[in-house]
Order: C-alpha cells, then sequence, then structure tokens
C-alpha cells in the first residue's frame, strides 16, 4: 500500500462512460498533476492526462475496465489487459473536474 494517494473526479462526460467502475466518482491516479502527451494515433492532438494507479482497482473494477475498453475500441481483451500492464491505463484529464491528493507536501 502506498503512503501518500492521489485520485481524480470524475466530471460528468467523465461518468458517462465510467460510473460502473467508479460509482463514486474518485479514481485512483499515480499523481494528481496531469502529464502531457500523446494517447492513440499521431493524428491525435496532444493531451492532458492522469495514469490510473491500477494496482489500487479491485478486480471487479479492472475486470469492467476491460469489457468497457475491449467494446470501445473493438479489440481482444488480453491485448487490451497486455497494453494496460505495460503502458498504464490513461486517463484524459478532460473527462475529469479536479485531483486531489492526502500528500500534504504538495501544498507546502
Amino acid at each position: 500500500m502506498r503512503r501518500f494517494k492521489h485520485w481524480a473526479y470524475l466530471n460528468p462526460a467523465g461518468m458517462e462512460t465510467w460510473m460502473e467502475v467508479y460509482p463514486d466518482g474518485s479514481v485512483p491516479v499515480l499523481s494528481m498533476i496531469p502529464q502531457y502527451g500523446a494517447l492513440g494515433t499521431p493524428e491525435i492532438p496532444l493531451q492532458h492526462y492522469f495514469l490510473v494507479y491500477v494496482e489500487e482497482l479491485t478486480e471487479e473494477q479492472f475486470e469492467k475496465t476491460l469489457d468497457i475498453l475491449t467494446e470501445k475500441f473493438n479489440a481482444p481483451r488480453e491485448g487490451v489487459k497486455k497494453e494496460i500492464m505495460e503502458h498504464g491505463l490513461p486517463l484524459r484529464q478532460s473527462l475529469t473536474n479536479g485531483a486531489g491528493t492526502n500528500h500534504p507536501g504538495m501544498f507546502l
């Protein structure tokens, strides 16, 4: 278990897709500070995103995540799982309305 936790809050657009996985709208992330980079094909503009802290997901949350992503991208389940395990699970900042942490040092 990690010492300090960070999370992102889903906005209404994020809840449309992810409510079944995160009913309270809170998603565990590696850092409350979003990253910036490519998500998807080179034609898609660079985006801000959080990396979901997959290790804090329950087995049910991870399985539901795989269900949603395999349907959305029409991709094989094992391929999606392998991609997540190798590169992480990004959450677009545009699907969130804020982030938080229990690390007081982030505010000093």
